[in-house]
């Protein structure tokens, strides 16, 4: 089974109001770091606090870590609360970033990890919705509507949570093996043998379904 490509360039637009969500709660927490200026990376000894270096590191990347969250989750709002919840652990953590050069893997690893928690839960809990509102959801979810349109998509649905990570970092986030392997944590040959398992479980399906594979 050859899965369509056509989703990858399908990018919805970023329903955040700004480049990076400021929240209090990360606010607080700069105070108790600006004095340290000329610790860690960020910590810039020559005039940038801590906050700017971390703004301009995390705005870079935060359109883009926003439409990885949503492939992850297949909803926006759910999308919207991971990305706003690795941003605010990501500063938490800044101090362990040496590199700049190493923020996306980083970051992103920070991001997966949450996801990955979200879809576990998702698995446990079923939310049943009532009449109409399921549908009415997914038509002002981007996210949704893309899923629903492309068949290959919809049978991410099908997979079980670290199937549908390989899936996403592998075909839309276009990460090879082995840069999957060092933002989950897994050893290369666990990720190849789940992608081979989700390919397996998503061309069986296709198959069934008429698809050609």
């Amino acid at each position: 089974m050859v899965v369509a490509r056509t989703w990858l360039v399908q990018q919805p637009k970023n329903r955040l109001g700004s480049p990076l969500v400021w929240k209090p709660v990360m606010q607080d927490l700069v105070f108790s770091r600006t004095t340290r200026r000329s610790e860690g990376f960020l910590g810039d000894p020559i005039g940038a606090t801590t906050e700017e270096r971390f703004l301009r590191l995390a705005g870079s990347e935060l359109d883009r870590a926003y439409r990885l969250a949503g492939f992850l989750l297949g909803d926006a709002h759910e999308a919207e609360d991971a990305t706003q919840e690795a941003l605010i652990r990501a500063w938490r953590s800044v101090g362990s970033l040496r590199d700049p050069e190493g923020f996306r893997p980083w970051f992103d690893r920070i991001l997966v990890n949450l996801c990955r928690d979200r879809l576990r839960r998702r698995r446990r809990i079923r939310f049943i919705p009532l009449d109409g509102t399921d549908a009415l959801a997914h038509t002002r979810d981007p996210f949704g509507e893309i899923l629903d349109r492309d068949e290959a998509l919809g049978l991410l649905d099908l997979l079980q949570p670290d199937e549908r990570i390989v899936v996403v970092l592998h075909y839309w986030a276009d990460l090879t093996l082995l840069a999957i392997a060092q933002r989950v944590g897994w050893p290369i040959g666990t990720v190849k043998s789940r992608l081979h398992r989700a390919l397996d479980t998503m061309a069986t399906s296709f198959g069934g379904r008429g698809g050609r594979r």
